[in-house]
């Protein structure tokens, strides 16, 4: 006799019940038919769950540990069958998100433990793209949604975007660093002579970008942000950061925000996904993100 849902809800029932007619009348069966099928798993297992000498159905050593020991698989069984449904009704079997790597990440758990929650059987994947990235990320079918897609859409035939809001940049560097001295605004020459710190585009398929760079400027390119604003600090170079990410490092003036010449204008940033597209993950998580509260807190 295989191992069955029914088979392991009856074992159980008889244990909690201490009865085997009790078990069979809550399974609206007959004792006997009950009966039958413990032995019959009995027989297959080669010892006795259940010690029958008294007038209550009692386990035994072993019975007791099967009990202990399969009680996942009754609640998997039903776990599965719970979850089938809800792909069977639509849900993706796996839904990944793309995140700006420059935006807010406060929320980002909020968000995946409210969307794990509401699908349970989605495997939910979040990756960082960085500038072009993102879009480059939703094009080529590497993310179902984007969080904080900067600046237009590249191309706008079949995507939904939305605006949550804006970037500030601060150019910055370290204390210990030449340009700390100086009080006039930078221009080129001055900046030209000292690395950019960046991170790099990953952008596959459309043209990527830096945050900032100059003609003859050499460039080290940092893996992420927080890289980023470490090599600053330690001096290594000069760059950009989003304003939000630095605010304690400039309070507590271990970087220094100066002034350039051209400085970078803030960063519109977007939801976006593929238009025309049925799927309940994604009703969610546009329903989800579109409320007042969550939209901004990104950029903050």
């Amino acid at each position: 006799m295989p191992f069955s849902r029914d088979v392991l809800t009856t074992i159980h029932l008889i244990a909690k019940c201490g009865s085997f007619a009790v078990a069979a009348e809550r399974l609206n069966r007959v004792p006997s038919s009950v009966s039958y099928t413990v032995k019959k798993l009995e027989d297959e297992l080669g010892f006795p769950l259940f010690d029958r000498s008294g007038r209550q159905a009692r386990l035994t050593d072993a019975g007791q540990y099967f009990i202990d020991q399969s009680q996942w698989l009754v609640d998997s069984y039903d776990e599965l069958v719970r979850n089938t449904a809800m792909i069977s009704a639509g849900a993706e079997v796996s839904f990944s998100v793309a995140i700006n790597n420059i935006v807010n990440r406060e929320g980002l758990v909020d968000f995946i433990e409210q969307l794990d929650r509401q699908f349970p059987a989605t495997r939910i994947s979040v990756k960082t793209e960085v500038y072009n990235g993102c879009w480059d990320a939703l094009y080529d079918r590497r993310a179902d949604l984007v969080i904080g897609a900067p600046h237009a859409a590249p191309k706008l035939e079949g995507i939904v975007h939305q605006s949550i809001g804006h970037i500030d940049w601060d150019f910055v560097v370290s204390r210990q660093h030449p340009l700390a001295r100086r009080t006039a605004v930078l221009g080129a020459e001055a900046l030209r002579a000292y690395p950019a710190i960046v991170v790099k585009d990953t952008s596959l398929h459309i043209l990527p970008q830096d945050t900032w760079s100059l003609a003859g400027q050499k460039i080290i390119y940092a893996p992420d942000l927080t890289v980023a604003i470490n090599m600053i600090e330690r001096g290594i170079g000069i760059g950009y950061v989003p304003h939000h990410r630095i605010r304690e490092w400039l309070d507590e003036g271990w970087l220094l925000k100066k002034a350039i010449v051209e400085h970078k204008q803030p960063t519109q940033l977007f939801y976006a996904w593929h238009a025309n597209r049925e799927s309940p993950v994604l009703q969610w998580c546009t329903d989800y993100l579109t409320r007042s509260e969550n939209r901004l807190r990104w950029c903050q």
